[in-house]
């Protein structure tokens, strides 16, 4: 699921990839499998990693504090992501140190969407340090926690 994410990232434009705590991450922990799945994206999409979800919440309000941190989650109080503004594509961009990828300035506009994992979705203790919560609705029998 990590490979699709950055296959994602790569497709959409996103100017990088937050992971945190176990999940596989390049140069990490299940960078072999991750390098599979992803099928290079890995190598294209700058990308940090963080040992808590809360260390990466509080390195954006930090870093990037005019990015919007929404979560994908279902709760009584998420919206669904159709009915949501998003700011638009960063501004001007500055290559990150690690591997010339770019990444935004410290000021530009954008969004982190956190995601959680399949089992306990999106780590609740982060909840009210996001702007907002968004859903993709689900119509058939399966639906993430």
């Amino acid at each position: 699921n990590v490979g699709s994410i950055f296959r994602s990232a790569d497709a959409c434009g996103c100017s990088e990839v937050l992971t945190t705590g176990i999940t596989p991450h390049p140069n990490g922990n299940g960078a072999e499998k991750l390098s599979k799945s992803s099928l290079g994206a890995e190598r294209v999409v700058p990308s940090r990693h963080f040992s808590t979800t809360l260390h990466a919440v509080e390195w954006l309000r930090r870093g990037r504090p005019n990015f919007r941190l929404i979560g994908m989650e279902t709760t009584e109080h998420s919206k669904t992501y159709t009915n949501v503004s998003y700011p638009g594509r960063p501004g001007p961009r500055i290559a990150q140190e690690n591997d010339g990828g770019e990444v935004p300035t410290k000021n530009s506009p954008g969004v982190a969407l956190f995601l959680g994992n399949e089992v306990s979705g999106v780590d609740t203790e982060i909840f009210p340090l996001l702007d907002e919560m968004i859903e993709i609705p689900m119509f058939g029998l399966k639906n993430s926690p």
